[in-house]
């Protein structure tokens, strides 16, 4: 395409060229007498100039296709350094986070395979599911801004501390959002424990003012705290987790999301739950998204 269009250029330029040597030509004939030698010389000249012109313009469009070809190689090797310290940044707060506390990334990893199969149901395309993968390994990440003598406590928290833990979501965010490559993830990591009926934090925000990814990952969440072991009380089975989400549909989740968990069932989840366990089964693989969604 563009040799088509700078063959018509080349094409309109010279034909304007010659039309108006012989346009000079012309005028000049008119007014004095001119040998043929005269005419012989002056369409030399003619000539002469519109080979020189196509010479500057091959080598000006050689050296200007040299030059980008320049500019795209450098262009391409500064977005891969980019992409690498873009790599390396999520892999270091995804490390953090595993070695600040095993057990956060461990529910993590269960918390994505439920949002996963929820998204699925309820038809995401799979840049959102994406998305919402990645927001699902680095949702707690905010975690890192809460003392350990609170984060690794193994009674009950107090109300001071739960205060402190409530602030992981806008610390999460904080970190977040000033990563670009990650950014579309930071308002699901802000917004995971708000509630359908306005009783969540960090905002109290209600309804479908949430974002739908957000309101899949508080189902998500929930499915996970309820099945794991708790300081104050053993871990519940799958069943009783279902139930007790169904019964909070309007209130604490939304009802479309609290829908698509009673559509895969107890067994589906219950299977997922398992198979977390095997990285090989993951949809989303943390390393994948690692090096391959950034």
């Amino acid at each position: 395409m563009k040799n088509i269009r700078l063959a018509s250029e080349l094409t309109l330029i010279s034909g304007t060229y010659f039309l108006g040597a012989y346009f000079l030509y012309r005028k000049v004939s008119l007014r004095i007498s001119i040998s043929e030698r005269e005419i012989l010389i002056y369409s030399g000249l003619v000539v002469a100039v519109w080979v020189l012109y196509l010479v500057f313009s091959g080598y000006h469009f050689l050296n200007l296709g040299k030059q980008l070809r320049v500019k795209t190689k450098r262009e391409k090797e500064a977005a891969k350094r980019l992409n690498q310290a873009c790599q390396g940044t999520i892999k270091a707060l995804i490390s953090a986070l595993d070695c600040r506390d095993h057990a956060t990334w461990v529910h993590s990893t269960r918390v994505v395979g439920y949002a996963m199969a929820i998204a699925a149901q309820m038809g995401l395309d799979e840049e959102e599911q994406h998305k919402l993968a990645l927001a699902g390994y680095l949702h707690d990440i905010g975690k890192i801004g809460v003392p350990d003598h609170i984060l690794l406590k193994k009674s009950k928290l107090l109300p001071e501390e739960w205060e402190a833990i409530k602030r992981h979501p806008k610390i999460g965010y904080e970190i977040i959002h000033q990563l670009d490559f990650v950014n579309n993830t930071a308002d699901i990591i802000l917004l995971h424990h708000e509630h359908y009926d306005g009783g969540g934090y960090p905002f109290g925000l209600k309804g479908e003012k949430i974002p739908l990814t957000a309101r899949i990952f508080a189902v998500a969440d929930a499915l996970d705290a309820i099945t794991s072991d708790r300081p104050y009380r053993p871990a519940r089975s799958m069943e009783y987790a279902v139930q007790e989400v169904c019964s909070l549909s309007g209130q604490q989740f939304c009802p479309q999301c609290v829908k698509c968990v009673e559509a895969l069932g107890v067994e589906h989840l219950t299977q997922i739950e398992q198979d977390v366990k095997q990285p090989d089964k993951l949809k989303f693989k943390p390393e994948e998204l690692i090096y391959g969604g950034v």
